[in-house]
C-alpha cells in the first residue's frame, strides 16, 4: 500500500529489562499494547516461546551466498527443538542478510537461510492422467518455503531434507487435501516467466513440518522458478534458552530494516495470521492469471459463489468475502449497539479502505515471489485508512479492536511493519 520509512523510535524496556525499540504510538495504542497484548514479557518469557520484534536501522557488511548454510566449528550440547527464526516483512535485504549471520558466526551458532513466496500450480498428473487443471496461463497460487536441504540442520527432518535435496518438493496436508494431491504425483508449476516446470511430489508432510507452507523445495529448485526472495534465517545451536535470549538482544540491534525475532517455542497470540493453506479451508481456493504490476484475474467462478457486496453496518456498502462480510458486520453492529458507532468513519472507509481487492504484496527490489495479499480473498478490511496509515501510528481505538477480536479478526496493527487499519479474518 505505502512505503514504510522507519522512524527514530525511542528506546523503551521489556520484561526482564532488555532495551529495545519501540514504535511511536498514540497513548490508547500504547495503553492497548502494554496491558492487553502483555509485549512487556517478550524477552524474559522466550523459554515460554514469546517473539521478540523489532525496528532497526542501517549496517553494510558483505553478503554471503544465499544458499549456504552455516555451522559452528565445535560440538556443543544444545537443544535441537529450540531455534530462532529472524525474518524481515517483505524479505530480507542483503545488508540485513550479512548483518544477521555474522552476528550468529561470532556467537558459534548455525545458521541458514530460507526463502518464501508464491508459486502457481497449473496442473496435476498422476500416472501420465490429468488430476486437476486450469485454464491456459492461469494457476493456483501456493505458497512455497525454499530451504538448504543439507545446511537446514534440526529445523527440518531428514525426510524433508532428503526429499527436497534430490529436486522433489515436499507438499503439506491441507494442501495435499486441498487439491487431491498424492505422493509420486507430478506438479506443472508457473515459473516467473509463465513457462511451465514439472516437478515431482516425494511426500506429504503436517503443515508444520514445512513451515505452514503448501509446499516445500530446495532453494535450487525454487531458483529454477525464479523465486528469488529471502525471507528469513533460522539459527541453531544454543546450549539453553538463556542463551538464546543472549543472542536474541543481538540480532535486534542488528540494522537495515525492520525485523521479527522468534523462537520456535513461541505461544501464537490472537493477532497471528494464519497461514494460506488455512485461509484457504476458511474461504476456498482459486486460480488466478497474472496481468501487469502485480494486477490479477481471480476465478470467476470462485468470485461467484463467494465475493458479494454487503451493506455493513456504520460502514455502508462494501465487496467483501461473504463469510468475511458477516463476521465484519456483527463486529461492527456490537460497536453500534454499544454506542461506539463514531469511532468508525464510514465515508473515509468506504473510499480509501475496503475489503475485496486482488492483488499481490510488495517484495523488496530485486526479489521474486510476492506473495498475494489477503484482500485477494477478501479476507481482510481497512477501517479509517487516513487516521491509521500503514507502517504509521495507531489511532484505533481499542475497543474497535476488542469487538474485532471477538469476532475472529487479527488486526495489523501489531505486525511488523505496523498495520492499523488492517483487521484480518482468522476465523478463530
Amino acid at each position: 500500500m505505502h512505503n514504510f520509512q522507519p522512524s527514530r523510535a525511542p528506546f523503551g524496556r521489556l520484561g526482564g529489562g532488555v532495551p529495545v525499540r519501540v514504535q511511536r504510538l498514540s497513548e490508547r495504542s500504547r495503553r492497548r499494547r502494554n496491558g492487553v497484548l502483555l509485549f512487556g514479557a517478550v524477552i524474559s518469557s522466550l523459554v515460554m516461546g514469546a517473539g521478540l520484534v523489532q525496528a532497526v536501522t542501517m549496517i553494510d557488511h558483505h553478503t554471503p551466498a544465499y544458499g549456504q548454510s552455516r555451522k559452528p566449528s565445535s560440538s556443543r550440547i544444545t537443544h535441537d527443538d529450540l531455534y530462532l527464526t529472524i525474518s524481515g516483512s517483505r524479505g530480507m535485504s542483503p545488508n540485513t542478510l550479512a548483518s544477521i549471520r555474522l552476528t550468529a558466526d561470532r556467537a558459534r551458532l548455525s545458521s541458514t537461510v530460507v526463502h518464501q513466496g508464491t508459486i502457481d500450480l497449473s496442473s496435476i498428473q498422476r500416472s501420465s492422467a490429468t488430476v486437476h487443471s486450469v485454464p491456459d496461463r492461469a494457476g493456483i497460487p501456493m505458497s512455497v518455503l525454499a530451504i538448504d536441504p543439507l545446511g537446514a540442520g534440526p529445523t527440518t527432518s531428514s525426510a524433508v531434507a532428503r526429499v527436497t535435496q534430490s529436486g522433489g518438493v515436499i507438499v503439506g496436508t491441507s494442501a495435499a487435501a486441498l487439491n487431491r494431491i498424492r505422493t509420486g504425483d507430478v506438479l506443472t508449476l508457473l515459473d516467473w516467466s509463465g513457462s511451465p516446470t514439472r516437478v515431482h511430489v516425494g511426500g506429504v508432510e503436517p503443515d508444520a513440518a514445512i513451515g505452514g507452507a503448501e509446499v516445500m523445495m530446495s532453494i535450487a529448485t525454487a531458483s529454477t522458478l525464479g523465486l528469488n526472495r529471502p525471507f528469513s534465517v533460522r539459527v541453531w545451536g544454543f546450549s539453553d534458552a538463556r542463551a538464546a535470549e543472549t543472542v536474541a538482544t543481538e540480532f535486534m540491534k542488528i540494522g537495515g530494516q525492520p525485523i521479527r525475532v522468534r523462537s520456535s517455542r513461541r505461544v501464537r497470540t490472537v493477532d497471528d495470521t494464519i497461514s494460506q493453506a488455512q485461509l484457504k479451508g476458511l474461504l476456498g481456493a482459486f486460480w488466478v492469471r497474472r496481468g501487469l504490476v502485480g494486477t490479477l484475474q481471480v476465478d470467476p467462478s470462485w468470485k461467484a459463489a463467494n465475493v458479494v457486496v454487503v451493506d455493513l453496518p456504520i460502514v455502508g456498502r462494501t465487496t467483501c468475502n461473504s463469510i468475511v462480510g458477516r463476521a465484519a458486520a456483527d463486529a461492527l453492529a456490537e460497536l453500534r449497539d454499544r454506542g461506539l458507532a463514531s469511532l468508525i468513519h464510514g465515508a473515509d472507509s468506504r473510499r480509501y479502505g475496503g475489503c475485496f481487492s486482488a492483488r499481490v504484496t510488495r517484495s523488496i527490489s530485486g526479489n521474486s515471489g510476492h506473495n498475494l495479499s489477503r484482500h485477494t480473498w477478501g479476507a481482510a478490511i481497512d477501517l479509517n485508512p487516513s487516521e491509521n496509515p500503514y507502517g504509521g501510528p495507531s489511532s484505533m481505538d481499542p475497543r474497535v479492536i476488542d469487538a474485532f477480536h471477538r469476532h475472529g479478526f487479527a488486526w495489523g496493527g501489531t505486525f511488523l511493519v505496523p498495520d492499523p487499519m488492517h483487521f484480518e479474518y482468522t476465523g478463530r
